[in-house]
């Protein structure tokens, strides 16, 4: 091919206008492609035509591999369409985003959508899957994975000992989809296999509760690092804000980890100008009084501010929002509608009442990767990329009634839907 042809095929992201929601129409409408990267579109209609008549016909069974052929056709069973994604999955939510925002709670309530999505792009989510989905995902992989694999094929007749499945949300139902009887069964087997390697584990800690993990069999090893991993992110939904296929680095802000929801004095010198001016004498620069004061003054009260991630925590912190016309503010990516930086002008917006405090989200530290390590953690089915309206990116998670992983795993439909009820099952504090 032509370097000529080369520079045809390549589609810059200024370009693209729409094209996210275009793409999502195409999504619901069953038609399924991978996402766009760096620029590049493989919509690859023929062959989905090509491929859609012999698929309808073939066996039910429901793929959760990223095969572009497989992501986005779980039939359900009962009415032989496309996945149904919901528009709503929580009132409370959006009353909620309404006190806080009535312009984007009427953007979310208008036109909000996510679905999943082949790889991680700049505006959209990554969302940390459950142990449960991991280990099923990579039944062909890790060795525990295999032993899954094998219960599955074996299709044993489990004692079902756990309370979530005694619970009357799961009793039998004549209108329960296909995709949800058959992601409750690996779900229930992959529970219960998880429960009887760390109940072999525990077992094998010594007088001091220690483990020594060397002596461990190879799949209690490995359940016991996938573990671990998980705990530390549970649940952890992501927006991403930088990503290279060139070198592979990629940078995400955790949205669902509020710090608070007011402005202490150190706090407000720590977003200001970073960790290093409180671990000194507190001081602030001379020159910086007047930003300081009014920063105070604008957000004391009413405030939202995440922990990003683990990376640049010392950094000062990072201003994310939808306004568009804030100055000083950049688009993280052309189409997306989400903003970085402008803080001086947001200041100045909060203190006129040009802007509420809650339009604006400030994030301590972030999550840097690199060498294609966040392609890596989403090839080995830690996370779940997810391409949504802005909306959904850019809502507030302060005391939602529905945690917001749940709600970007709902609005999705499919499989993902069923895992978040089966997850929730695990709570008795969440009403909504």
């Amino acid at each position: 091919m032509s370097d000529k042809e080369d520079e045809d095929e390549y589609i810059d992201d200024a370009d693209l206008g729409d094209w996210r929601s275009f793409r999502r129409t195409l999504v619901d409408d069953g038609i399924s492609f991978e996402s766009v990267e760096e620029g590049y579109l493989d919509t690859d209609l023929e062959k989905k035509d090509s491929s859609s008549s012999s698929s309808s016909s073939s066996d039910s069974t429901i793929s959760t591999t990223r095969n572009k052929e497989d992501l986005f056709d779980a039939v359900d069973a009962s009415k032989g369409s496309s996945i149904d994604r919901p528009k709503s999955v929580s009132k409370g939510n959006e009353d909620l985003l309404n006190e806080q925002s009535s312009s984007l709670a009427k953007e979310y309530k208008d036109n909000v959508w996510a679905h999943e999505s082949t790889i991680a792009e700049v505006g959209g989510l990554v969302v940390r899957l459950p142990l449960e989905a991991e280990l099923y995902r990579n039944k062909d992989r890790s060795s525990i994975g295999i032993e899954l694999s094998a219960r599955l094929e074996r299709n044993e007749n489990d004692s079902d000992n756990t309370p979530i499945f005694q619970s009357k949300k799961i009793e039998s139902n004549k209108n329960c989809s296909l995709i949800a009887a058959q992601t409750l069964l690996w779900y229930r087997k992959a529970q219960l296999l998880i429960e009887e390697e760390m109940e072999k584990i525990s077992g094998l800690a010594n007088e001091r509760g220690e483990i020594n993990p060397s002596s461990l069999p190879l799949e209690s090893e490995d359940l016991l690092k996938l573990y671990i991993d998980c705990q530390q992110v549970w649940q952890e939904v992501a927006l991403v804000a930088k990503r290279s296929e060139k070198d592979g680095s990629a940078v995400t802000y955790t949205l669902n980890r509020p710090m608070a929801f007011k402005l202490t004095e150190n706090l407000a010198k720590m977003l200001l100008f970073g960790a290093e001016i409180v671990k000194a004498d507190g001081r602030v620069p001379v020159s910086e009084t007047n930003k300081y004061t009014k920063f105070l003054r604008a957000f004391e009260k009413s405030s939202a501010v995440y922990f990003g991630g683990p990376n640049g925590q010392d950094q000062p912190a990072v201003l994310i929002h939808g306004i568009t016309e804030l100055e000083g503010a950049s688009e993280i990516s052309p189409g997306t509608g989400i903003y970085i930086g402008g803080i001086d002008a947001a200041i100045d917006g909060v203190l006129v009442g040009r802007y509420s405090p809650l339009d604006f989200r400030f994030f301590i530290g972030c999550h840097m990767y690199k060498d294609g390590d966040l392609n890596t953690a989403i090839n080995s089915n830690k996370y779940q990329p997810i391409a949504c309206a802005r909306s959904l990116a850019l809502k507030q998670c302060i005391q939602l009634p529905k945690p917001l992983w749940h709600e970007v795993m709902e609005m999705c439909g499919g499989e993902l839907r069923e895992v978040s009820r089966l997850e929730l099952m695990k709570r008795d504090d969440i009403k909504d």
